[in-house]
């Protein structure tokens, strides 16, 4: 190009351009230019001598107006490259002219130019060059379709070079050189930089440069940005650098859609993620996605099926001048339409109201596009880019996958946390998706969760107000939820359950609620801002009351809002993440913890797809299943684990969630995931999930019991132990530990438990024997707990009887003893108590006290035996029904300790009659033997012999009591040997037992002489005996109800006393006693009573029994000539052979009293030789006397009197 041509071109511009930077005043045509009136037209563009070869070439067929011509070559990059520079010079001068008044109005219909007369901002510029770009500005203004399709006609040649905007130099001057967009002015350049200058691609690049830096423009250069994406936003054509980019695209995928109205952004946006688009188009569509972020009227279909309703709502968004046409707040305000929300005027909740159908398609659109794509959210680009790069940068081109990405980063604990203002972000993405109402729209939910969504919620898609999402949440434990779904179903509720106006079933329901009982803003619910994430816990503590027929005494929530608050708090309980209260103050705390549903690897749904950017809206394929196993403890579950090592805050919130999955074990995860199946099987019939634990923890150690569910109830039972608030114990006996246990609250559960129990087996020994009391338990008259703590209390004790990991003080004293005997022995079901039970004489003096107490407890109240109750569970159902219904139903109201041990006084009852002790279970049975061996030991664990022996013991055996008393653990029976003794006793009233506590010793003697090993004194001392005389009689033990009760260890016994073959004196002395004792009493021995029953019946029937009242009446009937006759042959032999027995043992018998030594002379054998020895010795002294006179000195009466 010559020098004068170039400054032709230069002069040209500046003068053309003063009036674009420096004010709109009227302009002349630059000089050169052809007039437009010359000659009465203008000439051609086909038909000028700089462009007429080039059209010729290219636009053949667009020659008939200068409107096509132009069009035509500016269609295409590959045209302009053909283009020379007078043709492109020649071009931005007729663009120029055509955008005058004089011009444009030319051919105008007279209707238009009227319509365009009412702009009145535009008549003003009659004669400027802005005068065209000034109506398309007010393009809306104008109502008649032809006129806005003319306006639109010129607006393509006005966006095509942002000089000919209207204010668009004035506003974006300085930025578009700062930014380095493009350049103002013009001057001297090379031809190929002049061309490129003048390219209209080129002119839309600069546009183009200043949308994707839009976040650095100033206010007023954003503002016009955004107006002229507005205008835009009707024709795809007159966004140049869009319509460069697609209208290839436009070809292939939306041949059939016509032009205007929006329709091909539609189509386009619609295709975005269509394999066949290109990657150029669909960069486009996001940039113009992202300007609609900032100005939803950039989105022309959705600011025309959303104006009437924005108005109705009085958002106050209808107006375009204003800056906050976001449009996160127009969604957020539409939303609020349909949802309750509070009424200044009224000042009340209003119902929720409809929108336009067309209003809401729009809107599920839009959410669609923001779940897809994160770029379409500014707030997320500008608060969690730093997140994206570092830790989901591969996330970056899949659908929906870095929403979820930084979802799962949020409530991670073991990762590096985003910062506050990118979760804000997050939160502010997900609350304005709505992404709960219709969750499929949510790719990665779509694609992971799709088996259970066509399994479990098929036929919910078009249910709305959240049932989709709803019917996720409920099913999270079911078996076609895959670890994938789950954990991005997880990523959701994060924020779900921390704003409440999130989950739409529930807003509706609670709305009222939350006002009423909460003090919810009011602001809150009108303006939609961030919910209180403790509202839920308000809530929650206004639950209705279960099973109580009594009015509460504080508001409870409707119930409507009731359901839908234990809904989402269950759903809640699933993951620690999903409650604030604990999730907050653990952080630190859960560092030290694995992920909860942290896999192995990422699923597909998260990973991208090598080099494409986009993914198919295909669903995945089936994942893996969750797991029904725990590797190390995860979430709360750790938490619970480590809960002594939480700082205060951490711990604090731990204990309430616990303490809430104590009362609703609903809302506890790990028995909901691993015990789904066994409550089912057991628990089908609870009433609620109130009482499911309690269930549970009945069928603990069933054989069809579910492993994993086992580990899972032992451990809320171990968390139950290290805090008492957690425990049901806070609930029923509060009272009661600040009173008794004050100090062992602060030491847990456990300690609590010990201390109370202790309140029922604490006894003071007599002062003196001259002031003789009551030694056996404090005064049953008035208990000492509260009727409901000693209910629970039975409960806890039962529980900690069933495993000695829950029993911590037991288990610490019994350490090295547990390794000793019981190291191959598994912990649960009783087995590691019983065995330490088995080798209790070997323990260690610590390990024996504290298992006797236990004992000892387990004797007072027979409801806290787990051993007892699961051994003889069928046979309390035959035989003891009515006992443990009258303990359940009345056991609050008793007020003796007797009746708590009813059910072993049942059993023991039932295994020794005769019409029911053939049918006796043997496993019970041998139980209750051990049971009975046990009592027999030590008084203080028998409750009935403390009870109806009271007195005699304090009268009688006041040393061995007290003796018993301070031994931390059994001493062998030295009590009941002593009560014994005097059960014999027949003659002198004051040494005989009272007549209930005859009765006692009576049964207890009757036991005995059914099992040797029941007097551990007689067990002891004949022990060397029995094992040289009896080996063979040993092996009866474990049959003591066999028929034949004479063929036992006590029979041998007696025929070794008889055959003189017993060594030990002592064998020799409690064999004797054994002999006197059922001498005494019919009914003690077995035999005998058995082979007499029916005499006894018939002619003894009228004699009371007890005191050897009836034996003496079977020894009259004996001594009777016709006693053969009268009493039976069984009988006659049996009494026979006791009778020989008595007679052979009084010589081992010792008189008490002259009375006895007199009777025992009278009945000797050798009566008359012991009468004359005793003649011939008091007889010689009586002669010596005589012969030798006194042996003493006579005194006198004075010397004695001195």
């Amino acid at each position: 190009m010559s020098f004068v041509m170039r400054l032709r071109t230069f002069l040209l511009y500046l003068t053309c351009f003063g009036s674009f930077i420096d004010a709109p005043p009227p302009v002349a045509l630059p000089p050169g230019t052809a007039s437009p009136t010359e000659n009465g037209q203008l000439q051609p563009i086909a038909l000028t001598p700089e462009c007429k070869q080039v059209v010729a070439l290219h636009c053949s067929k667009h020659m008939d107006s200068d409107w096509e011509t132009l069009g035509c070559l500016q269609s295409d990059d590959a045209i302009l490259q053909d283009v020379s520079v007078e043709c492109q010079n020649t071009l931005w001068q007729r663009k120029y002219i055509l955008t005058q008044k004089a011009v444009f109005e030319k051919d105008l219909p007279s209707n238009c130019i009227g319509e365009f007369r009412e702009i009145s901002e535009c008549n003003s510029l009659v004669n400027s060059t802005f005068y065209v770009p000034c109506l398309i500005e007010n393009k809306y203004m104008v109502k008649s379709p032809g006129c806005r399709a003319k306006l639109n006609q010129e607006a393509i040649f006005v966006f095509s070079d942002y000089r000919l905007i209207y204010h668009f130099v004035e506003a974006c001057g300085e930025d578009i050189k700062s930014l380095g967009c493009g350049r103002i002015e013009i001057g001297p350049e090379s031809p190929k930089e002049e061309r490129d200058h003048l390219s209209v691609k080129s002119q839309g690049k600069t546009i183009h440069c200043l949308r994707t830096h839009i976040e650095k423009l100033r206010e007023t250069c954003a503002k016009q940005v955004l107006r002229v994406a507005e205008l835009q936003s009707d024709d795809y054509h007159l966004d140049l650098p869009l319509y460069y980019a697609c209208r290839e695209d436009r070809e292939r995928l939306c041949p059939t859609v016509e032009s205007g109205g929006g329709l091909i952004y539609v189509c386009l946006d619609n295709n975005k993620y269509n394999p066949l688009m290109s990657k150029e188009c669909r960069s486009m569509i996001t940039e113009r996605q992202q300007l609609r972020a900032l100005d939803y009227f950039v989105d022309f279909r959705l600011a025309k099926a959303c104006a009437a309703d924005l108005r109705k709502a009085g958002c106050g968004a209808t107006d375009r001048s204003r800056s906050d046409a976001t449009v996160s707040r127009m969604m957020l305000c539409l939303e609020a339409v349909e949802k309750p929300h509070f009424s200044v005027e009224a000042n009340q909740m209003t119902k929720p109201g409809q929108l336009d159908a067309a209003c809401k398609d729009e809107m599920l659109k839009l959410r669609q596009e923001m779940l897809d794509d994160y770029r379409l959210s500014p707030n997320l680009i500008s608060h969690c880019q730093t997140t994206i790069e570092r830790h989901c940068a591969s996330k970056k081109h899949g659908r929906g996958t870095m929403l979820h990405c930084l979802a799962h980063l949020i409530r991670s604990y073991t990762s590096e946390r985003p910062p506050i203002e990118c979760e804000k972000a997050v939160y502010e993405l997900v609350k304005l998706t709505n992404v709960e109402e219709n969750v499929i729209l949510d790719p990665v939910i779509d694609r992971a969760c799709h088996n259970i969504l066509s399994e479990k919620c098929a036929g919910l898609e078009n249910a709305g107000h959240s049932a989709l999402f709803e019917c996720l949440s409920e099913n999270q434990y079911h078996p076609s939820m895959t670890s994938s779904c789950r954990r991005h179903l997880l990523e959701l509720l994060y924020f779900v359950t921390r704003d409440l106006t999130l989950d739409d079933h529930l807003h509706r329901a609670c709305a009222e609620d939350s006002l009423k009982l909460c003090g919810f803003p009011k602001a809150t619910l009108s303006e939609y801002n961030s919910a209180d994430a403790q509202l839920l816990t308000c809530l929650y503590n206004h639950r209705r009351p279960v099973g109580t027929a009594s009015p509460p005494s504080t508001p409870v929530l409707s119930e409507a809002c009731n359901v839908q608050v234990m809904r989402i708090v269950h759903i809640r309980a699933s993951a620690v993440s999903l409650d604030p209260r604990v999730f907050q103050v653990c952080l630190s705390d859960l560092s030290q913890c694995p992920e909860e549903d942290d896999s192995e690897e990422e699923d597909e749904d998260m990973e991208d797809s090598g080099d494409s950017d986009i993914r198919e809206s295909t669903p995945s394929k089936h994942g893996e299943p969750l797991k029904t196993h725990r590797k190390g403890s995860t979430g709360l579950a750790c938490l619970q684990e480590r809960l002594d090592k939480l700082h205060p805050e951490c711990r604090s919130a731990v204990v309430q969630v616990s303490a809430e999955a104590q009362q609703d074990a609903s809302l506890d995860r790990l028995i909901m995931k691993a015990c789904a199946a066994a409550a089912s099987r057991f628990c089908s019939i609870v009433a609620g999930s109130e009482e499911l634990l309690g269930c549970l923890v009945h069928h603990k150690n069933d054989p069809a019991m579910d492993p994993e569910c086992r580990e899972a109830v032992e451990h809320v039972q171990l968390v139950a132990q290290q805090d008492m608030q957690i425990s049901r114990l806070h609930h029923y006996c509060l009272s009661d530990a600040q009173k008794y246990c004050k100090k062992e609250m602060f030491r847990g559960t456990a300690a609590v438990i010990v201390c109370l129990s202790e309140l029922l087996t604490v006894r003071e020994p007599p002062e003196s024997k001259g002031a003789p009391q009551e030694v056996a338990l404090p005064s049953p008259q008035t208990p000492v707990l509260s009727p409901a703590c000693y209910k629970e209390l039975v409960s806890q004790l039962y529980e900690r009887s069933e495993s000695i990991n829950l029993d911590p003080e037991l288990a610490q004293a019994c350490v090295t003893d547990r390794k000793q005997f019981c190291s191959n022995v598994p912990p649960g079901a009783g087995r590691v108590i019983e065995c330490l039970r088995e080798h209790r004489t070997q323990l260690s003096l610590e390990c024996h006290s504290k298992l006797f107490k236990r004992d000892e407890l387990e004797a007072l109240e027979n409801r806290a035996d787990y051993t007892l109750l699961k051994a003889c569970q069928q046979m309390i159902s035959v035989h003891c029904a009515p006992v443990l219904v009258r303990l359940q139903e009345l056991g609050d109201e008793l007020t003796e300790q007797t009746g708590h041990n009813a059910l072993v006084e049942c059993l023991t009852g039932a295994m020794t009659r005769e019409n029911t002790r053939h049918g006796f279970d043997p496993i019970c049975r041998k139980h209750l033997w051990d049971v009975l061996d046990l009592r027999s030991r030590d008084y203080r664990l028998d409750p009935v012999l403390q009870s109806v022996c009271r007195s005699d013991i304090s009268k009688f055996c006041l040393a061995e009591a007290r003796a018993t008393l301070k031994s931390p653990y059994e001493q062998n029976g030295p009590v009941l040997h002593c009560l014994k003794r005097h059960f014999v006793e027949q003659k002198q009233t004051d040494q005989m037992l009272n007549a209930r506590c005859y009765a006692r010793v009576r049964l207890l003697l009757t036991w005995e002489n059914a099992a040797h090993h029941l007097d551990p004194v007689l067990a002891g001392t004949c022990k060397t005996d029995i094992l040289k005389n009896c080996p063979h009689k040993l092996q009866t033990r474990d049959k003591e109800d066999q028929e034949d009760m004479d063929d036992n260890v006590r029979e041998c016994l007696l025929e070794s006393l008889k055959k003189d073959k017993l060594q030990s004196a002592e064998c020799r002395r409690e064999v004797v006693l054994m002999i006197r004792e059922a001498q005494s009493d019919l009914h003690i021995d077995p035999l005998l009573h058995e082979a007499c029953a029916v005499e006894v019946q018939q002619i003894c029937g009228e004699i009371e029994p007890g005191r050897g009242r009836q034996m003496a009446c079977l020894l009259r009937v004996m001594n009777r000539p016709d006693a053969v006759d009268t009493l039976g042959p069984l009988c006659f032999k049996q009494l026979s052979k006791r009778m020989e027995l008595w007679n052979y043992v009084a010589k081992y018998q010792q008189p008490d009293s002259l009375s006895d030594f007199i009777a025992q002379v009278n009945s000797s054998r050798s009566r008359n030789y012991i009468l004359i020895a005793l003649f011939l010795f008091f007889s010689c002294i009586f002669f010596m006397g005589l012969c030798c006179g006194r042996v003493t000195k006579r005194v006198p009466i004075d010397v004695k009197t001195k």
